[in-house]
Order: structure tokens, then sequence, then C-alpha cells
């Protein structure tokens, strides 16, 4: 069928309805929602992301594709006035909002939350977090609009490429346009490739407009092949099996991903995020069909329910749950907080929802009155002011006192002071022999033969928790050799064997390796630095992190312990156990009852082994 006659078929063809992509939506926003909540609970969730890039793209195609050929033209004004009007008020209401908690309860984040407002407010959140390398699956900072990014893609696609399609459409035909839009999503795929192969940070790949257009455009290529609104509701028996089935088979295999996809996997950086995309493909053909019955279970009540209500439901849970998880221990959180979460979030979206979203997509600034009697819509302007009045002072500078009176100056590495040099070794060995004897007249006892926690020379390598309990450990055992450092990955701590500490590589020497907060390791990484270390007494750390990867790193530390007769675990999962006490709100890092817990179980177990 040519354009001409694809023009004649749907001349007379309206947009319509489809409350299974709906319902697809809401279990998009599910698995977000849950992975945001525990990433435990759903490691993959947040292919829910990628979900709705691929029902974006085919939506907005389907219907401005239709438009072109049942008007002969598309009117981009009108397209993104009614885009203005769907998106913008929920937004700057959620932007509101977190701005007002944020200068009341959260003070100390004031300078961050003005800089991520300005950003979501021109949507340009993704390029903001690219250049302040931000990790989205990193757990350590309080940053309530980071999920923002993902809108910030989906606007910047709204604003471009209708433009480009209506062009394509106009001067071209379906088929050059189709072949396209295909070879661009190409490009976008084959760059996400080369920036990640390449060495570029994950904020890079994975929060690019230019690298995420490759799922968008999947979306779009399907409203070519799969218009909505030309499908017929009468079709064979054969065929309705059919649709039904890859819509089955294609939502079974998302759902198995969401479960047992993990965001470390390197796979999906260089092809995976597109081979998602397009298996997604079939779960949308399956659901927009109006003759299916897999169309009708994904149009269940709930499932449109909350499908309508995606975009708000979307907007409120982030902070939400990062608001509401600050108070407690991240891995220990109470099951009530959960409950709380889920009640805020819905509250809020139903509020969001009437009250700003659909109201004014429906009567625009007639959704404000001056009139008191006018209840309604005078609240709403009143709240619109109550707002207002907080951001014109926040950015004006007024709350900077607030901020700075609540800024934390974070210690981000922690090293010995320098160990004396072979010169001084005389004195340093003087020193020892008189501390000795002064140790043999107070203890005549047989104390005097066993190792004390003084007597203990450690090198400890480990990252930010190590430097929670540098001094605390410095102060137990004065002569150990401490390296810690922020953000330090196993991988890392080679080079500090090869190049720094190869002086801590006998018998006689105690090597203790905290790492494995900040990332996975595989057993051969833990191998070589085990090697590194050559016949040393070494101390492995099992970790507390509530991430994915916790339960690897811990086995194989373990393992490690089995394979090596000296190599030892110190297992601080076991220890820190129901010690909320022990852990800062994110559930790693270490308050002074933890630094100084950690330290007691470090330096017993070395005692134990030097006392065997």
């Amino acid at each position: 069928m040519n354009d001409k006659e694809l023009k004649r078929v749907n001349k007379n063809l309206k947009p319509r309805y489809m409350p299974g992509l709906d319902g697809f939506r809401a279990v998009a926003v599910i698995a977000i929602i849950i992975f945001h909540l525990n990433a435990q609970w759903l490691p993959g969730g947040f292919l829910g992301v990628d979900t709705f890039f691929v029902i974006s793209g085919y939506l907005i195609t389907a219907l401005l594709v239709s438009e072109f050929y049942r008007e002969g033209t598309i009117d981009l004004l009108e397209f993104w006035k009614r885009r203005i009007k769907r998106l913008i008020p929920a937004l700057l209401f959620l932007l509101g909002i977190v701005l007002l908690y944020t200068v009341i309860f959260e003070p100390k984040i004031i300078f961050d939350i003005k800089k991520d407002i300005v950003a979501a407010f021109f949507y340009v959140s993704n390029w903001w977090y690219i250049f302040q390398d931000v990790d989205y699956f990193d757990q350590f900072q309080i940053a309530p609009l980071k999920h923002l990014w993902s809108l910030a893609i989906e606007e910047q696609f709204y604003i471009v490429y209708p433009i480009i399609l209506f062009i394509l459409l106009k001067f071209s035909n379906k088929k050059i346009t189709f072949i396209v839009l295909f070879f661009v999503s190409l490009v976008s795929l084959e760059l996400m490739i080369f920036l990640n192969l390449s060495g570029h940070d994950v904020s890079r790949v994975y929060f690019g407009t230019d690298t995420r257009l490759q799922t968008l455009l999947l979306g779009a290529l399907l409203a070519f092949l799969w218009p909505p609104f030309s499908l017929k509701e009468k079709v064979s028996t054969q065929l309705k099996l059919l649709i039904d089935s890859i819509g089955i088979l294609g939502g079974a295999i998302l759902v198995y991903l969401f479960f047992f996809v993990n965001s470390g996997d390197k796979w999906l950086y260089n092809g995976g995020f597109y081979a998602i995309s397009f298996m997604t493909l079939f779960v949308i053909a399956s659901s927009v069909h109006p003759s299916g019955m897999f169309a009708k279970l994904m149009g269940n009540p709930l499932f449109v329910y909350l499908g309508k209500r995606s975009y708000s439901l979307y907007l409120w849970h982030y902070p939400v749950i990062v608001f509401v998880h600050k108070h407690f221990v991240a891995g220990q959180i109470p099951f009530y907080a959960y409950i709380i979460d889920i009640v805020l979030m819905l509250a809020l979206t139903e509020l969001s929802y009437h009250y700003i979203e659909r109201s004014i997509r429906k009567n625009g600034f007639k959704a404000f009155s001056f009139m008191p009697a006018k209840l309604k819509k005078f609240g709403r302007l009143a709240l619109l002011v109550i707002l207002i009045v907080p951001t014109i002072l926040l950015y004006n500078g007024n709350f900077d006192s607030w901020a700075k009176s609540h800024e934390e100056k974070k210690q981000t590495s922690f090293n010995s002071p320098k160990k004396s040099s072979d010169s001084d070794k005389k004195d340093s060995n003087d020193k020892k022999d008189n501390k000795q004897d002064q140790e043999d007249q107070k203890d005549s006892d047989d104390k005097q033969d066993k190792t004390q926690p003084k007597d203990l020379e450690p090198l400890l390598v480990g990252d930010s928790v190590m430097v929670d309990i540098g001094k605390v450990f410095q102060d137990k055992v004065p002569d150990a050799t401490i390296d810690g450092k922020v953000g330090r990955q196993l991988t890392e701590a080679n080079s500090l064997a090869k190049e720094k500490y190869q002086d801590y590589t006998s018998k006689d020497k105690d090597v203790v390796l905290e790492l494995g907060t900040n990332g996975d390791f595989t057993k051969d990484q833990l191998e070589e630095l085990i090697k590194n270390f050559n016949d040393a007494n070494i101390y492995l750390v099992t970790v507390r992190v509530p991430r994915d990867y916790q339960d690897h790193v811990n086995k194989e530390m373990h393992k490690a312990e089995k394979r090596h007769d000296n190599v030892h675990v110190i297992d601080w999962y076991k220890e820190s156990g129901g010690h909320e006490d022990y852990f800062a709100y994110d559930g790693i890092h270490l308050e002074y009852e933890g630094s100084k817990a950690l330290t007691d179980l470090i330096t017993r177990r070395l005692v134990d082994e030097h006392n065997k």
C-alpha cells in the first residue's frame, strides 16, 4: 500500500483509547517503584524506565503519523501545547513541594536542590547529572530529584522528534522515514557500545539522550509496522491466538528480566538495552490490539487505574522513598516504613492527578480563581502562592545560611602518619624495647607472652568504611598502617600492593582488606589481590551493603578462606546484624559506635590469630 492509499484509508480514523497500554504502563511503574523501595527485591526493576521509553516512542509516533495522514500535516504548536499542559503543572507542583520540604527538614542539601530544580525545570536533568558524574544506582546520596533524568530525555525527544518526523513524512515517504529512524536507532546503539567500551563514566552512557534514543526510536518503528488506530477488532482465531501468545511470552520474559538482570551487568550497555526494548515491542503490539485477550488482561481496572496515574506516581514515588528512608538505616528498614512509603506516594499521586494534572490540562488558567467562593480554584491559587514564595526566597539566597550551618565536611580518605625511615628504625626499636620492659614490669603473669592490640603492626587497606574507622583504629593500634579512600574498588588495591606495600608480603605481616562496599568483584580479581600480597596473613572483612552484590562479595571471601591457609575472614556482616546504631542512614557508613565495633572485631581477630 503506497502513501496515497494509506492516507485515503486513514482519512476518517481518529485515535482511540487503549486500556492495555495504560495497563502496561502500570507494570513499568510498579517495577520501578519496587526497585527503588529495595533493589534486592527486584534487581532489574530499573528496566521499567526503558519500557516507558518504548511506550512513549510508540504512542507519540502513532499519534503524529495518524494526524499527518488524516489532516495532511502535523500541528506542532498544538502538540507542544498539549505536552506542556500534560507534563509541566504536575512537575512544578512536585518541585515546589520538594523545595519546601528541603528548606524545612533537610536544609543541608539546599545547595544541591537549588541546582537540581533548575535542571529539572528546563528538562536537562540527565545532562546535569552527567556533568556532575552522578551514578543513578548510587544509594549513598540524598538526591530526591534524580529520577527526573528520564523525563528530561522524553521531553527533549518531544521537542525535536516531531519536527524531524514531519519533515521526513512531508518530503519523503513512509518507507524512507522508517529506514532513517531505524538507522538512527542503530547509531544510538553503537554510540552506547562505543562509549561503554571506551571506558567512559557510567553516568555518560546511562543518562545520555543520544545513547538512550535507541529505545525511544524502537517504539517509533513499531508505530509504522503496527499502527494502533488501524488495527481491526475482528480478526481470525489463529491471528488472535498468535497476538496473545507473543504478548504473554514477551511479558513473561520481561518479568523474568526484572527479577534476574543486575544493574552492574555490562552486557546491558553492549546491546542489552536494545535487545530488551526490542522484546518489549511484542508486549506493546499485543497490548494495543483491540481483539486480544492479552490486551483485555492488561487493561484490567487496577492496572488501568495505576496506568492513568503513572506519570504522577513516577514523579512522587522517588522523593517520598528518599525522604522517608532517610530516617532509617538502609538494609535494616522496618516493614512499616514501606507502608508509609506506599501510603504517602499514593496520596500525593491522587492529589497531583486530580487537583493539579487533570484540572489544569482541561481548564488551563481557568483552573485558578481569585474568588474565595470558588473553593477548589481559589485553594489551587493559594497553594501556588505558598510554593512560589519560598522558591523566590530560596533563589534569592535567603536560605543559604541555613544550608551553610548544616554543611558537613566529609573526609574522603584516611592515611596513617608516615612511618619512620630506615635511619630512624633503631630509635623506634629502642622505644619498643622500653615499652615492652614497662609492660613486663606491669604484668607479672604469662600475659606478657601474649600479643595485645598495641603490639600489632597491620596494614589496613579499604574504602569509605575504612575511612570511618581510621582514627578509632589508629588510637587502638598506634603502629597500624591505614590506607582508606572513599569509592575505592577491590581492583584498585592491586596497584597499592605492587607499588606501595611490597614490605607487607612476608609471613610475619598482617594485611586487612576491607573492600567490596562499592561494587562486586570476581573470583579471579580477588585471587589476583591475594597473590599480590604473597605470603602475608590476609584478613578479608565482609561487607554490609544493601545492594544486590552483597551476598556474592561475602561468598567469594568465604570461599577464598577455604582455598588459602593464609586467608582469614573477619565477618563484619554477621557481627553488625541487628545493630542499627552502628550505621548512618545508608546502612553502610559507620557512626562512632559502629567504628568502635568494627575496630574491636578486627583487632580481636588479629590478636586471636597471633595467640594461637
